[in-house]
């Protein structure tokens, strides 16, 4: 995925709502306007202290004693005005800079966590890599610093045209001898002051403009390795018990390998600037001396009017080395803005395929009044646009339980993320049906908190209180776990894999939803802990309908139909499978068969009907003539 050219004008797309957001325009405004004022007043400090050095200086070559105490009092009240201003003005842009994090983050988060995005991007935008770190670090750097450098240039603008009036009336004129012609230059110092500035400010960015790019390498190489710390913190139980830590610190060795190479290139270029900017910073104090100096020693200005030249010179050369002193740190400001606006694009990318044409998606249908769940002309494919499963036609009534098989790699689990909502690669359409869905994947999702709270997740029903919990743990086996409702833990860590599975059909039993879809949701569990949570299921929810996604063995038992997907060229197919029926199904079609067995038949003849289907009986064997002497055939 490609930056925009103008990465600037892209970030300000993206991040400049907050000035027009309804909860914070106003605060936003407000504090802005807070910062140019302040902005203001420190200029005026700052001439302040212009003049102040011009009357000290004066006073000093005179050796009036009396007027120096009185410009070191001046001094006192001019530092205490200057450090209040300098204190208000770090809160008001701290503030500005935490509350623009704030709107963008949640904006961002809310886009990231939404409809299955954070899933999908990981499937789609292989280059939006580490969406967290992006969030929580790249946004922090755009933000600050945007702030930063918005103030800093303010001060630089006011700043610039104040004392350039200053310079140019004490400047003067300054008579140049050239072949033969004496011209007088009008304002020379400010004129020195702009080449002096710009000189410095293109060498810089020639020197300096890799460090963008490289700035970006290094934050991406950052991430990396914060990455791989995580997982391998996450999966230390795993790690430990295959002995993997040899591996791992291998993985980690090159991460830290990459991260260092992406640092030397980026210490290359900074060293390469810092040659440029050290000798421009030990020459600063010197140069306006110099500049100033003809006057001086012409006899037109004062010991007092050299140093008011000076300090308005420096003045002028800060403001117009404004790059010069900030471009390390512009550009890791730009390397920032970069990553956010690429996540913001593949974010965009992930909503239009999600408003794409109906032909060129899956379209989901909200619940109807139907407790059915319809599948028409369903293909699933990759988000490269490989075909996964091949059109089909599914119904699934309430309160039916089906069970979907197939090789590894088939599709299966594509089914239930597309009937949530989070797979639109593919064609076809969904109609859900009405009531509440839950999803169980193979790995169950546990929220930060106490146990109560993994329960209860993600809406807590009305009407349930601490005995229905512990009850519901009972049943599933958890006896243990009856009095922790209130230990907050990492449950995901503590628990085993199987004891993650019961807690999660717990958490099942507690919400009652009208259709279950379940990923190898039992696993982790063996066979007679797999029939006792499957039984319980069946008996505490007969009329929610159940979806199983599995391989093991014993699973027909439990569902009425089975579907397999079948490989093929075009993707694989789901095909009809007539599963093991439950001794319940059968009792339940022998007292059909026996309430519409006809007068004139059987009850068995009707229970065998029931159950085979209808097909022709033999014909009897017509009698032959006497005498024939023909076999029977």
């Amino acid at each position: 995925m490609n930056t925009p050219t103008s990465s600037i004008r892209a970030f300000a797309v993206v991040a400049c709502g907050f000035w027009t957001a309804p909860r914070y325009r106003a605060g936003a405004w407000v504090l802005v306007g807070a910062l140019v004022a302040l902005g203001v007043v420190n200029v005026g400090i700052a001439l302040w202290l212009n003049i102040w050095n011009r009357d000290f200086f004066n006073a000093l070559e005179k050796r009036e004693v009396a007027r120096l105490f009185e410009l070191l009092w001046t001094l006192a009240a001019l530092v205490l005005v200057a450090a209040l201003a300098v204190m208000i003005q770090l809160h008001v842009k701290r503030r500005l800079q935490v509350t623009w994090r704030a709107w963008l983050s949640q904006v961002t988060i809310l886009r990231w966590l939404s409809a299955g995005r954070q899933y999908q991007l990981g499937l789609l935008a292989e280059d939006v890599d580490n969406p967290d770190g992006r969030i929580a670090e790249d946004i922090r750097i755009s933000t600050e610093l945007a702030v930063e450098f918005a103030q800093s240039i303010l001060q630089c603008v006011l700043q610039l045209f104040t004392f350039l009036g200053v310079l140019w009336v004490l400047s003067g004129s300054l008579p140049i001898k050239l072949f033969g012609f004496e011209i007088d230059v009008p304002g020379y110092m400010v004129w020195c002051a702009v080449a002096y500035a710009v000189i410095g400010s293109s060498v810089t960015y020639l020197l300096g403009r890799g460090l963008i790019d490289a700035g970006n390498v290094r934050q991406s190489r950052e991430a990396d390795f914060r990455s791989g710390l995580t997982r391998a913190r996450e999966n230390a139980e795993g790690i430990a018990l295959m002995h993997g830590e040899p591996d791992e610190r291998l993985r980690l060795r090159g991460s830290l390998f990459e991260l260092r190479t992406a640092w030397n290139v980026q210490t290359r270029g900074q060293g390469n600037l810092s040659l440029l900017t050290s000798s421009l910073a030990y020459l600063a104090p010197i140069v306006p001396l110099l500049v100033a100096l003809p006057r001086y020693l012409g006899g037109q200005i004062a010991l007092g009017g050299l140093m008011q030249t000076a300090s308005a010179f420096s003045s002028v050369q800060w403001a117009l080395s404004w790059l010069i002193d900030n471009f390390p740190r512009f550009a890791e400001w730009r390397a920032s803005t970069n990553r956010v606006v690429q996540l913001h694009l593949a974010l965009t990318v992930l909503e239009d395929s999600a408003e794409a044409p109906d032909s060129a998606r899956i379209v989901l249908h909200p619940a109807g009044d139907a407790d059915l769940l319809r599948m028409i002309e369903l293909g699933l494919a990759r988000p490269s646009g490989e075909m996964l499963v091949a059109e089909a036609e599914i119904e699934i009534r309430r309160p039916e339980r089906v069970l979907i098989r197939g090789e590894s790699g088939s599709g299966k689990s594509t089914i239930m993320r597309a009937v949530a909502g989070v797979w639109p690669w593919g064609r076809g359409a969904i109609h859900l049906p009405k009531g509440n869905i839950t999803f169980m994947p193979q790995k169950p999702y546990f929220p930060l908190g106490s146990l109560r709270d993994v329960m209860l997740y993600p809406v807590a029903p009305e009407g349930i209180t601490d005995d229905d919990l512990r009850d519901m743990l009972h049943k599933v086996g958890l006896d243990h776990l009856r009095d922790r409702l209130d230990e907050t833990e990492r449950w995901d860590h503590i628990l085993s894999g199987g004891e993650q599975q019961r807690v999660a059909f717990a958490r099942v039993l507690v919400h009652k939803p009208a259709w279950i879809f379940m990923d190898e949701a039992t696993s982790a569990l063996d066979e007679t802990g797999q029939e006792n949570i499957m039984n319980l299921l069946i008996d505490t929810l007969p009329e929610t309908s159940v979806v199983s996604i599995g391989h093991r063995p014993g699973l027909e038992a439990f569902h009425n139909r089975e579907l397999t997907l079948v490989p093929g060229e075009e993707g694989a197919k789901l095909t009809a499978r007539i599963g093991a029926r439950s001794l319940v199904d059968v009792y339940r079609k022998m007292s059909a068969a026996s309430r519409t067995t006809p007068p004139d038949t059987g009850f068995w003849t009707a229970l065998r009907t029931s159950l085979l289907g209808a097909f022709p009986l033999p014909r009897p064997t017509e009698e032959l003539p006497k005498g024939g002497s023909e076999k029977r055939r």
